[in-house]
């Protein structure tokens, strides 16, 4: 039987750390069916989707011992096969905002769609600092799924109307 489970791994940056995490899987039995990883803060953070016989699980938990010892934070969460999910019917909704960087803007954005239901597939930010003034600028990319049953058009004119008392560049991406 195959599990599939999340796994955590953050520590301080340094090259090499997807080389040692995919190889550890790899060399136990592991396969990596889906991945997020990014340097934030001067730390390296990686949340891996892998599968692996149910017979090889404790020899590939066992494996994030060396990387413990190395000073990451490494944790493991069970997790479902993406194959056997059953997806509600439902529209895709993918988004990017840029404005000028203040407080508030994922909150706002993601308080709409909670209203509607809607699933945040994926979210990513970033500051960015203007070439010439240095000014800081504040990037959102969201990828979402809207339930059938909420009015997608209703979803879209609030983030607009947001958009336009905060100031924000909001493009709906198709």
């Amino acid at each position: 039987m195959k599990r599939f489970m999340i796994l955590f791994v953050v520590g301080q940056d340094r090259p090499g750390i997807v080389d040692d995490v995919s190889t550890i899987l790899f060399e136990r039995g592991a396969n990596i069916e889906d991945s997020r990883m990014a340097t934030l803060g001067g730390c390296f953070s990686i949340m891996i989707l892998f599968s692996t016989p149910a017979e090889h699980l404790a020899n590939v938990l066992a494996g994030m011992d060396r990387l413990k010892n190395q000073g990451f934070d490494v944790s493991a969460h069970d997790a479902q096969d993406p194959a056997s999910l059953v997806r509600p019917a439902e529209l895709p909704l993918k988004l990017r905002v840029t404005a000028m960087d203040h407080p508030g803007i994922v909150t706002k954005v993601v308080r709409i769609l909670r209203k509607y239901d809607v699933n945040i597939e994926s979210l990513n930010t970033r500051v960015l600092y203007a070439p010439l003034s240095g000014a800081p600028l504040f990037d959102l990319d969201l990828e979402s799924a809207v339930p059938a049953s909420q009015p997608i058009s209703r979803v879209k004119a609030e983030l607009s109307e947001l958009a336009d008392v905060e100031n924000l560049d909001l493009t709906f991406i198709k």
